[in-house]
């Protein structure tokens, strides 16, 4: 978990160590004194040894790495091999979805899953016996397995859809949206996962996983072995998965439903301008081929009723919105900008979320006025009104406090972090004349 998690305390040191005094990060033991003519001749002198030795170990050197070549190579097969291998078939209807899990070496004693997939799981079963579901839970205990067992599940998703829970499955006209762990089970180990995945002729799918070559007719992923209670969505359908490209990454754009194509180049259009303005944090965006998931859901009384990051095998965002309205009023909402601001930081702990809605609060309304979509003004005034939101919604509590007490604090907790970003960002600025901004500071984290 570590490699995914980011707390407080590392991002001030990383704007703390942006003013260390760059001698003190030079080798101590560096000779200081030598001149410039010295310098010179060592550096030639160096240079003729290396040539030399060069030429009279060619033929050992050549033969040791051409050694270590044929090596590769024969290797490689059983490199291809080291990962755990699901294949995963939708039946045409979309009714059901069948998942073949092949572990390399020992399976795991668990698989993970949605709380929920029980009650709309067939079965479950090895090459000799159905399994026992044994549990309500979201855990499946496998009995003890040969090396290299397989396990076979299905998942009815026509009756998942028919729970009427949108957060589990949800039908978008001839598409299918899910829960990524209602049907795609995994272990508790991050284990590397090949997953290979059949489906109905004309139909495509939005993931969060990376795409990997494949033979025709199949689609090949890589998960990212994220922890197994990191969420995703997974998208089945006829719709098309649209590439938008902002600051040099891909962006991956799946509109599932029955959306017309002026509405879906609107949503596009949208999205990359959102996408271009956080680009201009780092000079590139900030996440490596995203998901992109734009949920219609028809006249509504918000743009954006409710839209979230997800960090499940990749990193995604999905957007439940009013397809409906004019492309202005997407411009002017806010939503967009906000939760792709999420991918400037990696995951951050939950006890530490003032610091991630902090920062993608705070650049919701300075990215906005950065690309002209509000002025100068009206960025002031919304950052100021947010502070008085936050403000009387303060009690007693700390913000760390705050931040652990769930959704009562909400106004808190954003605006809050917010203000601290913006003192944040003012300090560095004034004291590096205008050198260092929270822009280089979270630019930071990532090298």
């Amino acid at each position: 978990m570590a490699k995914y998690l980011i707390n407080a305390n590392i991002f001030f040191w990383q704007v703390a160590i942006l003013f260390q005094d760059p001698i003190s990060l030079n080798d101590p033991g560096r000779n200081t004194t030598q001149g410039p003519g010295d310098a010179r001749k060592v550096e030639q002198d160096n240079a003729k040894r290396f040539a030399v030795q060069i030429s009279e170990d060619h033929g050992r050197i050549y033969e040791h790495v051409m050694h270590k070549f044929a090596f590769f190579i024969l290797a490689l097969p059983l490199l291809a091999c080291s990962d755990d291998r699901y294949t995963v078939h939708f039946d045409d209807s979309l009714e059901t979805v069948t998942v073949e899990a092949c572990f390399e070496g020992p399976a795991p004693a668990t698989l993970y899953r949605n709380s929920q997939s029980e009650k709309f799981t067939a079965w479950v079963r090895t090459a000799e016996k159905i399994l026992d579901q044994n549990s309500n839970s979201g855990r499946l205990e496998l009995p003890q397995l040969p090396d290299n067992a397989c396990v076979t599940w299905q998942v009815q998703l026509g009756k998942a859809l028919a729970a009427d829970d949108y957060r589990l499955a949800l039908q978008l006209g001839p598409d299918v949206l899910s829960s990524g762990d209602l049907w795609f089970w995994r272990d508790g180990e991050k284990r590397s996962v090949t997953v290979e995945m059949q489906l109905p002729d004309g139909m495509s799918v939005s993931t969060p996983w990376k795409q990997l070559p494949g033979p025709p007719g199949t689609w090949m992923f890589r998960p990212d072995p994220t922890p197994w209670n990191w969420t995703s969505r997974i998208a089945i359908g006829t719709f098309e998965v649209w590439p938008i490209f902002a600051g040099g990454t891909e962006l991956r754009i799946a509109i599932p439903g029955n959306v017309g194509k002026q509405r879906q180049m609107k949503l596009r259009a949208w999205m990359q301008d959102s996408a271009e303005a956080v680009s201009g944090v780092f000079g590139y965006f900030p996440r490596s081929s995203p998901q992109i998931l734009i949920v219609p859901i028809g006249s509504q009384n918000d743009v954006v009723p409710w839209a979230h990051v997800i960090r499940g095998g990749g990193v995604a965002a999905e957007f439940f919105v009013d397809e409906t309205r004019p492309l202005e009023q997407l411009s002017e909402d806010w939503t967009a900008t906000h939760e792709l601001s999420h991918m400037l930081l990696p995951y951050v702990a939950r006890r530490d979320r003032w610091l991630s809605e902090g920062v993608a609060t705070y650049y919701q309304n300075i990215l906005r006025a950065r690309d002209g979509r509000l002025s100068e003004q009206q960025a002031w005034q919304r950052l100021y009104a947010g502070f008085e939101r936050g403000r009387a919604e303060t009690r007693k509590e700390t913000l760390a406090e705050a931040a652990r007490s769930g959704h009562r604090s909400i106004m808190r907790i954003y605006w809050s972090g917010a203000a601290i970003m913006l003192q944040a960002d003012t300090e560095l600025r004034l004291i590096s004349n205008g050198r260092q901004s929270l822009d280089t500071a979270l630019a930071g984290l990532r090298e």
